[in-house]
């Protein structure tokens, strides 16, 4: 998942790219309502999901990984819905306005939404749910993405302390008016990701574990849930006060939590699983060539993430060697086989500029791989100047993974042939690789990072000297720059060039080494349908049904 913390961004609203829009808005395929009407009569509507291991939190405000913001999206609605295909379209917001300079949104509630236990959805609760996730000791984790409003992130950051002053405000129950920074294109789609979701004002405030057990869970999505066996599952169901509810088709959604792959494939093979996305590397290839497997882009990457203040990646050269010594098409291709892209760049395919596409503007190859002289030149070069005679035993750091064991055993090869260099593996389970890399407890780690809105400043600004996300402690000058400019200027082809360059700059020093784009590869039961997957969004089975 993706983490950022600037804000700012002036940018029109921008058609989605040709590669986004052709596969953002891929669906399990649509059905007119008679059609599903007549195959839905006799069939349980039932699904079971897998939500891998108890979700930390499915309170929208401490969200922090896609999978329950993927549980979250059924329970909660936002202002708007992402339609099938791939608009901002009324959710709890029947219209909006949006004033000629692009910084006030007015949205117009719709009176029939309400919350599970038959209490309205207000403009009140917005306010309330918002201000809460930007206050300082809620420690929201994607808490930036309400860095767009007046005074968000001051507000955030504890200089401004009166929640007045937040571009927030209730003109009525029913009427929701928001301030923007500056003008910020894309923040009516942002109004639908998990972070942004509302809660009910008077359930939490009456009760502040409100969102810990299914008997006390309150939520205005299409599904209300019905119980919670801790480490176990959840269980939705219809909520009866949604106010689209004759759209919902399904009676139950269980998401179980099963943590091993191939128990989670055969589940998915004997039918236990209706949606399997952890397929065994051994077969993936096989399954998306026959087409059993499906992919979708993923507005995200895989990269190497170097710690600058250890005494060994701090060296540009020594960084450039490792990167170089590596094959990344034969990475992709033999070892994670999942359709990624081998990535010679930072942004994803697909992903925004303002001004475009991003990768339109720049191309795709912006640095050289799998040249072992070359690599072997810098490495010396890195060695001279850190003033040692051979590089000592490295450590590669990452989360335990199918993938990224084999994954880190190819680099590990890679790196004894072209460079003579030793590399030892640790491995750990991801939360506590995740302290650790926060920590500074490492020399490379194998990281990802992905999109939360269609912008490449979402991705950009976490690599600024001193932003909260930057855990590899880059500081790069000239890239810092170019990002403050990028920031503060209006005009979207100019801010676009800024971020061109920043990226290039970021690469020129191989601060960070991308080494693919990831994809989405998912198996799904031939009669599950009408499910919707985003590039960037979280999943939708509102109107999902079993044929």
């Amino acid at each position: 998942m993706k983490l950022k913390s600037r804000y700012s961004i002036i940018v029109f609203l921008i058609i989605i790219s040709l590669l986004v829009t052709a596969c953002s808005n891929q669906s399990s395929g649509t059905t007119d309502s008679n059609e599903q009407e007549d195959n839905t009569s006799s069939t349980e509507q039932k699904i079971t999901l897998n939500a891998f291991s108890e979700p930390s939190s499915i309170d929208p405000a401490l969200i922090d990984n896609q999978v329950a913001g993927n549980i979250a999206n059924q329970l909660f609605e936002g202002l708007v819905r992402i339609d099938e295909n791939g608009e901002a379209a009324p959710g709890v917001a029947e219209d909006w306005t949006i004033s000629d300079d692009g910084t006030v949104y007015t949205f117009n509630l719709n009176p029939d939404a309400k919350w599970s236990n038959g209490d309205p959805v207000t403009a009140e609760d917005f306010v309330y749910s918002w201000e809460r996730t930007l206050l300082p000791e809620v420690a929201a984790p994607l808490g930036s993405n309400l860095f767009f409003i007046k005074n968000g992130a001051s507000y955030n950051e504890g200089t401004i302390t009166d929640p007045s002053k937040l571009g927030l405000k209730a003109i009525d129950e029913h009427t929701l008016e928001v301030t923007l920074e500056r003008p910020t294109p894309f923040f009516l789609g942002l109004t639908a990701f998990f972070t942004l979701l509302p809660i009910n004002k008077e359930v939490a405030e009456s009760n502040p574990e409100w969102a810990s057990n299914a008997a006390t869970f309150v939520s205005n999505g299409p599904f209300k849930l019905k119980s919670w066996k801790h480490d176990q599952e959840l269980v939705l169901v219809p909520n009866e006060h949604y106010w689209a509810k004759d759209l919902v088709k399904l009676d139950e959604i269980n998401y179980v939590m099963v943590s091993d792959q191939n128990t989670e494939f055969s589940m998915f093979k004997s039918g236990e699983l209706d949606v399997a996305s952890q397929i065994p590397n051994t077969i993936k290839s096989k399954m998306i060539q026959d087409g059993t497997a499906q992919t979708l882009p993923s507005a995200s990457l895989s990269y190497l993430r170097f710690n600058h203040e250890n005494d060994i990646m701090k060296n540009a050269n020594i960084r450039k060697a490792l990167s170089m010594a590596l094959n990344r098409e034969l990475l992709t291709e033999k070892v994670t086989k999942g359709g990624e892209i081998p990535a010679y760049a930072f942004i994803p395919f697909g992903l925004s500029s303002g001004d475009g596409e991003f990768r339109k503007l720049t191309g795709n190859n912006l640095y050289k791989d799998n040249n072992p002289d070359k690599a072997k030149e810098l490495l010396e070069k890195g060695l001279e100047e850190i003033g040692e005679s051979e590089l000592p035993t490295i450590t590669l750091l990452f989360y335990t993974s199918d993938i990224y064991n084999q994954l880190a055993q190819a680099m590990q090869e890679m790196w004894k042939q072209n460079l003579g260099v030793e590399v030892e593996l640790k491995t750990m389970e991801r939360k506590v690789f995740v302290d650790n890399v926060k920590g500074g407890q490492y020399q490379i780690a194998i990281y990802s990072t992905g999109a939360d809105y269609d912008d490449a400043q979402n991705l950009m600004g976490q690599f600024t000297t001193g932003d909260v996300y930057n855990y590899s402690r880059i500081s790069i000058p000239e890239y810092d720059a170019l990002m403050e400019k990028a920031d503060k200027e209006l005009n979207l082809e100019k801010r676009a060039q800024y971020m061109v360059q920043a990226e290039k700059v970021l690469l020129e020093k191989m601060a960070i080494a991308p080494l693919y784009y990831r994809t989405q590869v998912y198996l799904q039961q031939d009669n599950l349908k009408n499910v919707h997957r985003f590039t960037i969004q979280a999943v939708d089975y509102r109107e999902a049904y079993v044929e």
